[in-house]
């Protein structure tokens, strides 16, 4: 038997919008371990778009430490709303799981920036009247910034054309 203390993973719920504090204050603890995974994407705004960072999963971070020694003080910490459980007891979160997250780099950030958009590829409209449909990639006009998306509007296939920002690519299913 080992005096090594038997460290493991756990999720932790931030209260909201406060998953910086929650950080800050439980690295302040000492002896735990913290992987709050991010992604990096591309948000539009209404004159220019602008890169941002927000976190992967919105209000949740994994945290490594002893849970006989530091579960009350990790539950009372500010900005934690409390730890993800199963019948009262804090639910462990498998090491594999973990292992992906970090495999996104030092930062655990993901990067989802915008790719120049390609014809035939699928598209979200994200405003104007048409905003929430799906579409493909029929024409694109790069000095003006146009697209033409082909939207099923009434039973039927229509062309559409609207500003390249506003619409966002979708995943590629075939990936």
């Amino acid at each position: 038997m080992t005096d090594q203390p038997a460290l493991a993973w756990f999720c932790v719920k931030a209260k909201p919008r406060q998953e910086a504090v929650a950080v800050r204050n439980l690295r302040a603890l000492g002896p735990v371990e913290l992987v709050f995974p991010r992604v990096r994407r591309t948000r539009r705004g209404h004159e220019k778009n602008r890169e941002v960072v927000e976190p992967l999963f919105p209000g949740y971070l994994f945290l490594r430490y002893d849970a006989a020694e530091l579960n009350g003080t990790v539950r009372s910490t500010r900005g934690v709303l409390h730890l993800v459980a199963k019948n009262g007891q804090p639910v462990e979160v498998d090491v594999k799981v973990i292992n992906e997250l970090l495999a996104l780099g030092p930062d655990a950030i993901l990067s989802a920036l915008d790719e120049e958009l390609q014809i035939g590829a699928k598209v979200r409209i994200v405003r104007g009247i048409f905003a929430g449909s799906e579409g493909e990639v029929l024409r694109l006009e790069t000095p003006q910034k146009r697209i033409a998306v082909l939207l099923s509007l009434l039973g039927s296939d229509q062309p559409v054309e609207l500003s390249s920002e506003d619409v966002e690519g979708l995943p590629n299913e075939d990936a």
